[in-house]
């Protein structure tokens, strides 16, 4: 038997601390390439991080071999239920790294209740040492009753989460923000109040309703606030309730309703907040507080150990009581405040975000930029404390706190097979939000710039999105084809498609022969014979200009032409009853001439081509025969030219009379004989 009775180290010495999981509150995750993230947007546990190191903790990254200190990202959007088997799962994966049988919770807000969840469950292992709970709305919060039944949002960081429920919304299919936050975020309603907090009209005096009815219930908060489960909360951990109280009128603390003046829309089933969509405040009643929290729903759980601060509100909890946190975990007071990050002093935020198919990157007046490289296709973020959601999911988007004055620049590209897509700009502070959205059309891989100006001091702190547009807008003519003939008696109906992928078509502008015209139907009796440039030409709204142009005929024919005399005589052209119908019966007289001229020419060639398939005749025979209807066909057509010359010399005489008695203007005049000079050389 050896034995050794020298003690390994002081009895004096504290105990070794139980390693330690930091859970975050509503928010205070976010999944980024795939993976749950610590807060990466408040940045509201960076402080607490590092004191939490300074004190002893060792994070838990690959180069650390013996970490006590661990992080619990989640969807903060999925059941809590749910959310707190997920948290047994991690206390396991911590128990078998470190060794130790037992670990102490740290948590925050919403955190609170998914720690609750896990101790008052049926599944709890006795393995959490003690449990500090950070500004947990115990009770619940009516921020959540808000959003739950009107997705209102009051608030700089409800405001956000408003904007990206809505881009969640969009994603997913949903046309109403309302219907998406209740089925797809349920910790939204297990956030409701579990105490009277709706005022109703009695008698012409606000008065109280007694919870639960007319009131959306939340059994997950009821069943974790009955008396047998917080005794049992009680009996399984060590508890510290950290609580914040910031003023008489901080926080939401009741909201007097009226009956939903829109009974359709599926809105305020349990009460509208009177005048709330008019900016009326006072249907909002304030109480105390952390300014999210009410104090009554923090401080509600009787008979544990209680500490109330005045100096933090609720996002900064972890900051401000990071010494009192290090105290109940270790037993000591560490000398040094951690206040670094800029948690506390986020006054502002620019929130830039866009829906495919398109992927962007925003670059700051001094140059640093955040969001996708396009020569790499990788990420970027060299921005300070800006948050890049990524490009490689369906909700992309970009925030950046308390922004710079000065110009920012927004590259765009396209992805996939392109198509339709919307950039929005949104800031916001504590007054409230300001937002720019520009729409339009892009192809794959295409690049479209934007600016907009920023200026802190202004009454309207954002211009414009203003987009950068260098490309011309595309004009296609499809009617009239190039070199199309038409007569004179027909009309055209232009066809052309303008289009621009950015900023879209301000103006288009029509022109045939340099003289704009004001339809696309087109009256070809206006026009003189001949070969005629349409040209269409279009101004986007950036100002660019793009044109195509296109040549084509206006031809006469002897159906044409008479149907030129009788326009001419429809307008009046004609005086008196008798050159009208006389130059008429002229061009019929013409016409069966011509047709004449030209059964006899079809009629010969039919010869030819019959005589050289008759095989009865020898090659002398029929290349005679064949010679005599080639003289004949030559014959005719000389005929043909001189009968057709001198009977439009006839009708050409009969005009000109009709001329010289002043019986036609002179703009129908030469519109006849322009048919006729036609004729001469074409007919």
């Amino acid at each position: 038997v050896v034995y050794s009775p020298w003690l390994i180290k002081s009895p004096d010495e504290p105990a070794e601390p139980d390693p330690v999981i930091l859970v975050p509150g509503i928010m205070g995750s976010w999944e980024v390439r795939g993976q749950w993230r610590l807060d990466r947007i408040f940045h509201s546990y960076d402080n607490l991080m590092e004191a939490l190191i300074a004190a002893g903790y060792k994070e838990d990254t690959i180069l650390q071999d013996e970490p006590t200190l661990f992080t619990f990202p989640y969807d903060w959007r999925v059941d809590n239920v749910l959310t707190a088997s997920l948290l047994k799962e991690k206390i396991n994966q911590v128990k078998e790294i470190t060794g130790k049988n037992k670990v102490d919770i740290i948590a925050h807000s919403m955190g609170g209740l998914v720690a609750r969840s896990y101790i008052e469950g049926s599944d709890y292992q006795d393995d959490i040492d003690q449990v500090i709970f950070l500004g947990t709305p115990h009770q619940g919060s009516l921020e959540s009753y808000l959003k739950y039944e009107g997705a209102a949002f009051v608030g700089q960081q409800n405001w956000l989460q408003k904007y990206l429920f809505q881009i969640e919304a969009t994603e997913n299919g949903y046309l109403s923000l309302v219907k998406y936050i209740r089925e797809r975020v349920a910790s939204v309603e297990q956030l409701l109040p579990i105490y009277d907090y709706l005022q109703e009209k009695v008698n012409n005096n606000w008065q109280y309703r007694l919870y639960p009815v007319q009131y959306p219930r939340n059994s997950f908060l009821e069943n974790l606030n009955v008396d047998p489960a917080i005794e049992i909360l009680k009996e399984r951990t060590d508890i510290t309730n950290i609580i914040s109280s910031v003023g008489a009128t901080s926080t939401l603390n009741a909201i007097r309703v009226v009956p939903d003046p829109n009974i359709y829309d599926n809105k305020w089933v349990d009460g509208y907040p009177e005048n709330l969509e008019e900016g009326d405040s006072n249907s909002l009643i304030t109480g105390d507080g952390d300014g999210t929290v009410p104090l009554s729903s923090a401080n509600g759980l009787n008979g544990v150990k209680v500490i109330e601060t005045t100096s933090a509100d609720h996002v900064n909890l972890p900051t401000v009581m990071q010494k009192e946190i290090m105290k109940e975990l270790t037993g000591k007071i560490p000398e040094n405040y951690y206040n670094s990050k800029i948690t506390s002093t986020i006054k502002r935020w620019f929130f830039f975000r866009v829906y495919s198919p398109v992927d962007f990157v925003v670059i700051a007046p001094n140059g640093e930029k955040v969001g996708k490289d396009f020569s790499n296709n990788l990420e970027v973020n060299e921005i300070p404390d800006a948050f890049y959601s990524g490009f490689d999911s369906g909700i992309e988007f970009v925030l950046i706190p308390n922004p710079e004055d000065g110009e920012y620049k927004i590259e765009v590209q396209g992805v996939d097979d392109g198509g339709e897509y919307t950039l929005a700009n949104s800031y916001i502070d504590n007054n409230g939000e300001i937002s720019r959205e520009f729409t339009g059309n892009i192809a794959p891989l295409a690049q479209r710039d934007f600016n907009i100006v920023y200026t802190a001091t202004a009454e309207d702190p954002i211009g414009e999105l203003e987009p950068q547009d260098t490309a011309p807008p595309v004009v296609t003519i499809n009617i009239p084809q190039p070199s199309q003939q038409y007569l004179r008696n027909q009309d055209l109906a232009i066809g052309y498609t303008a289009t621009d992928d950015f900023s879209g078509i301000a103006t288009t502008t029509i022109t045939i022969d340099g003289l704009e015209v004001a339809t696309t139907t087109i009256d070809f009796f206006d026009y003189s014979l001949g070969v005629h440039t349409l040209i269409i030409s279009a101004l986007d709204k950036a100002g660019n200009s793009g044109q195509a142009q296109v040549d084509f005929e206006i031809m006469a024919s002897i159906e044409s032409t008479i149907a030129d005399i009788q326009e001419i005589y429809e307008r009046g052209w004609f005086k008196g009853k008798i050159y009208h119908p006389l130059l008429i019966n002229a061009f019929k007289l013409l016409r069966i001439e011509e047709k004449y001229f030209e059964k006899e020419e079809k009629l010969t060639e039919k010869l030819i081509k019959r005589t050289e398939e008759d095989k009865k005749l020898n090659p002398k025979q029929k290349q005679k025969l064949i010679d005599q209807y080639n003289k004949k066909l030559e014959n005719l057509k000389k005929n043909r030219v001189k009968a057709i010359s001198r009977s439009l010399d006839l009708i050409e005489k009969l005009l000109n009379t009709a001329k010289r008695k002043n019986m036609i203007n002179q703009q129908g005049y030469d519109i006849i004989v322009n048919d006729i000079n036609y004729l001469k050389i074409n007919l």
